[in-house]
C-alpha cells in the first residue's frame, strides 16, 4: 500500500484546499459556511498562514473530503510556489475577479517571497489597469528592495503616487478611524510615498 503525499507545511495545506475548492466550483464563502469557519480564516489558510488553528483547518479539510492522509497530490508549479509565482498574472487575475481580500494576502506573500529570494520578484512592471494596485505593488517592491539594500527595479519609478490616500483593505470592508490612524503610523515610508497605507506587520515581513 502506498502512502499519500506528505502534508508538512502550511503552504501545502493551503494549496490543497484552494485547488480542491476551485475544482469543486466552490466560493470561499460557501466552503467557509460548510466548514463552520469565517471566510477570513479560510483566506488566511489558503494563503499558507502559519498560525492557522488546527481544529478549524481539519473542519475545512473534512468539508472537502480531504484528510491528513490525502490521496490528492500536493499542487505543484509556479502558481503554488511563491518563489516562482507570476505575480503580475496573479494580481491581474485576482483584481479582475474582484477578489480583493485574497489580493491583499498576495501582497504580503509577494513581500515575503521577495525577501526570501533576495530580490524583488517583480523585476518588470505588472501593467495593471488599476492605478491603486499598481501603486501598492510599486511601494512594496521599493520596500523590499530597500530592506535588501538594493536599487528598486526601474519600472517602479514610472508609477505615480495616488492623488488620495488609499488602504487596500477598504476594497472589501469598512475601516474605523482609530485603525486608519494606526495603519498610517505603521506603514513603511516606501508605501506611504505612493499614498498607499498598509501596516508593516500585515506584510508578514517585520
Amino acid at each position: 500500500m502506498t502512502s499519500g503525499p506528505s502534508i508538512d507545511t502550511p503552504a501545502a495545506v493551503g494549496a490543497i484546499i484552494r485547488a480542491r475548492r476551485q475544482d469543486r466550483g466552490l466560493s470561499q464563502q460557501t466552503l467557509a459556511v460548510r466548514a463552520g469557519v469565517s471566510r477570513k480564516f479560510l483566506v488566511d489558510l489558503e494563503a499558507g498562514h502559519e498560525r492557522a488553528e488546527l481544529g478549524k483547518t481539519l473542519a475545512i479539510l473534512a468539508a472537502l473530503g480531504v484528510s491528513l492522509e490525502a490521496t490528492d497530490p500536493i499542487p505543484k508549479g509556479a502558481d503554488h510556489d511563491p518563489a516562482r509565482r507570476d505575480y503580475a498574472q496573479t494580481f491581474a487575475r485576482l483584481i479582475g475577479s474582484r477578489d480583493f481580500e485574497f489580493a491583499i494576502k498576495m501582497l504580503a506573500d509577494y513581500a515575503t517571497a521577495s525577501l526570501k529570494a533576495g530580490r524583488p520578484l517583480l523585476q518588470r512592471s505588472p501593467r495593471l489597469k488599476d492605478p491603486h494596485w499598481s501603486a501598492a505593488l510599486a511601494g512594496i517592491t521599493n520596500y523590499t528592495a530597500h530592506r535588501l539594500g538594493q536599487p528598486a527595479p526601474s519600472w517602479t519609478r514610472r508609477i505615480k503616487p495616488l492623488t488620495e490616500a488609499w488602504m487596500p483593505a477598504e476594497s472589501y470592508r469598512n475601516i474605523r478611524e482609530p485603525m486608519k490612524q494606526l495603519t498610517r503610523s505603521e506603514t513603511p515610508e516606501e508605501l506611504a510615498a505612493m499614498n498607499v497605507f498598509i501596516r508593516e506587520r500585515s506584510l508578514g515581513t517585520a
